[in-house]
């Protein structure tokens, strides 16, 4: 039987109701960084690219020793992020650098240094650093970082995709910016 129920596109439109809900996070120069270091899959460097631009961040640094990827899949998973000029791919030993020396470096990372990223206050100045798809963060770019957080699943499954992953981690960052502007 086929269902009746029409979309109100005017209703249920994102567009819409960010075109007249607009919000501002955080300034420019306080905006978060995400450093992905080494991240090899297209659907995640472009879901990256899509999450630090929905969220304003400061800059997108895709550390990475390899630069050619399948372009038409990180473009169409980016979706419109793709267009934007915030991020941009760096040496895997050169990111570093271009972080703001009052931004502080914190590392998603299931190590054991780690502590629940709930546990913190977590300041908007931040870039986080979260690592390839298999292995995380390396040793020596988890030494270039000074704290560690991880999220803790309570469930079967013990590992996020390192999209979901930097999405929640962004999130508890928003979180703890927006409750300080109350």
């Amino acid at each position: 039987m086929k269902n009746n129920v029409l979309l109100d596109i005017n209703y249920t439109s994102s567009q819409k109701f960010f075109d007249e809900n607009s919000f501002q996070f955080w300034k420019e120069e306080e905006a978060p960084i995400i450093v992905a270091v080494g991240i090899r899959s297209p659907e995640n460097i472009g879901g990256l690219i899509r999450l630090s631009s929905a969220l304003s961040c400061r800059a997108l640094l895709l550390a990475n020793n390899e630069t050619e990827h399948n372009v038409a899949k990180v473009r169409r998973t980016a979706t419109t992020g793709f267009r934007q000029n915030h991020w941009r791919y760096v040496p895997i030993n050169g990111w570093k650098s271009l972080i703001p020396d009052n931004y502080q470096i914190v590392a998603l990372e299931t190590s054991k240094d780690a502590v629940p990223i709930f546990s913190l206050h977590l300041p908007s100045k931040i870039a986080l650093v979260v690592g390839d798809e298999r292995y995380g963060v390396d040793v020596e770019n988890l030494k270039l970082c000074q704290q560690q957080v991880f999220i803790p699943l309570s469930g079967p499954v013990k590992s996020l995709n390192v999209v979901q992953a930097t999405s929640m981690a962004m999130y508890a960052v928003l979180q703890n910016h927006w409750v300080q502007r109350l």
